[in-house]
């Protein structure tokens, strides 16, 4: 079976290229996967001497920071390691690219490259959480879009759904509605008029708030990417809060040090949960290809694991199942997915 080849886009993220790519060097160590080290050439070539793995350089010597604006960003710096990175999938060099850089100028330059699947308006980006069942809860959006349609929800629910299926397993995905309340009547215009819309899906059991997520009574939970960084964030901020208070509390007096000891291995097992780290990297999904978008902070551990997303989705099929997710459920009729095909060449 030939390896996955993945790009590793090893500029334009908060920590250091060196940072990123011994994570890309951990990946292709234990996933055995390809890796395609897009960044500076001999920056790379320093930190890669001496490992006999199936490693590749892509000299790319401009970075897009988190500063630069999306659209002048695919436009002007045609020499960045995101666009050389994401031109080497869209010419087949390899099936899958992975970027801890400026969220808005990946799905851009994915948009510009690669294009969106037939019957996709606009990609999301989906995140998985853990629930307190043990479960994962699929969010989608994100952080792609700020501002959605009615249509834009279906579509995620139907991506989500499809994710769900093929990479978690579950036969069945529960979708639910983010809202401020349970009522149909509830909430702003974009979600009663997407209620009706997500009604035409099997499985969709109506709308849920965000105090009600972690309990695992929905698989996928759908919103605008506005509404969906601001529960991310809010989220990681407070796991981050009670991880700080549990450690205050626990070195109060030696009773709660020696409680803290004898629970360590349960309070690892906690944080490891709760650790965006070993979820790596979030798919963005509806666009012709694996792009996967990890966090800005991410170490080298979640670099690791974001390539072991990738693998994961260009071993399903990912982008193929989606499309037939969309046909099957979203009524893109197969007609319609041939001329959208046929437009584009």
């Amino acid at each position: 079976m030939e390896r996955v080849r993945i790009v590793l886009d090893t500029l334009g993220s908060d920590n250091p290229p060196q940072e990123l790519i011994h994570g890309g060097l951990a990946a292709a160590e234990a996933y055995g996967v390809e890796l395609l080290l897009a960044g500076e050439k001999e920056l790379i070539e320093r930190e890669i001497e001496g490992h006999r793995l199936p490693l590749s350089i892509i000299d790319a010597p401009e970075a897009v920071t988190m500063e630069d604006s999306p659209i002048e960003a695919v436009r002007r710096k045609k020499a960045s390691s995101l666009m050389r990175g994401m031109t080497a999938v869209k010419e087949g060099q390899a099936e899958a690219f992975v970027s801890p850089g400026n969220t808005g100028a990946v799905m851009a330059a994915a948009l510009l490259l690669l294009g969106r699947l037939p019957g996709i308006d606009r990609p999301g980006i989906a995140v998985p959480l853990p629930t307190l069942r043990g479960t994962n809860l699929l969010l989608i959006d994100s952080g792609a879009n700020a501002d959605c349609s009615p249509h834009n929800l279906k579509q995620f629910a139907i991506m989500g759904q499809v994710y769900m299926q093929e990479i978690f397993g579950v036969e069945r995905p529960r979708i639910g509605l983010l809202n401020i309340g349970a009522e149909r009547s509830k909430g702003n215009e974009l979600a009663r008029k997407a209620f009706p819309l997500l009604e035409e899906l099997e499985g969709f059991v109506g709308n849920v708030e965000s105090n009600q997520l972690l309990r695992g009574e929905v698989d996928v939970v759908v919103c605008d990417g506005f509404s969906g960084n601001i529960l991310l964030k809010g989220l990681e901020g407070s796991a981050v809060a009670l991880i700080g208070l549990l450690k205050e509390a626990l070195r109060q007096n030696l009773r709660a040090r020696l409680g803290a000891f004898l629970l360590s291995p349960q309070f690892r097992r906690i944080k490891e949960k709760l650790d965006a780290a070993h979820y790596g990297g979030a798919p963005l999904l509806g666009v012709k290809g694996v792009v996967i978008v990890a966090h800005g902070h991410s170490d080298a551990l979640a670099i690791k694991s974001a390539i072991g997303v990738a693998k994961s989705a260009v071993e399903n099929r990912l982008p193929e199942k989606i499309e037939q997710g969309i046909v099957r459920l979203g009524g893109l009729s197969r007609l319609q997915t041939l001329l959208h095909r046929r437009r584009e060449h």
